[in-house]
């Protein structure tokens, strides 16, 4: 495994951060590992508090019925067919920011 450098903040009170850099400490590879999944791990058990479990466990059959259907060779065709279409519109200049609109 390589080590890499990176950077995370930590609050301090104003006393101890006199300077720009004071609430920075500087991390290995291996511990911005670990503090990502601590991220994602806390961020989960948030989102487990709120959602009920039947509700994560529809999401999820609902995300396979999704798979299943795109993973069609008729439907890949039909979204390559729209990209495209889409990437004509957009450098031709037809395309508006802001969203859908019915004409």
């Amino acid at each position: 495994m390589s080590t890499g450098i990176i950077y995370t903040r930590y609050p301090l009170p104003p006393a101890s951060a006199s300077t720009f850099r004071a609430n920075r400490i500087r991390l290995d590879k291996p511990a911005e590992v670990a503090e990502a999944d601590s991220i994602i791990r806390a961020y989960i058990r948030a989102y487990h508090a709120i959602v009920p479990k039947s509700t994560l466990e529809e999401e999820e059959a609902e995300e396979r019925e999704w798979h299943a259907i795109i993973s069609q060779p008729h439907v890949q065709q039909a979204l390559r067919r729209m990209a495209a279409e889409a990437r004509q519109q957009y450098y031709a200049g037809e395309t508006e920011e802001g969203g859908f609109a019915v004409e």
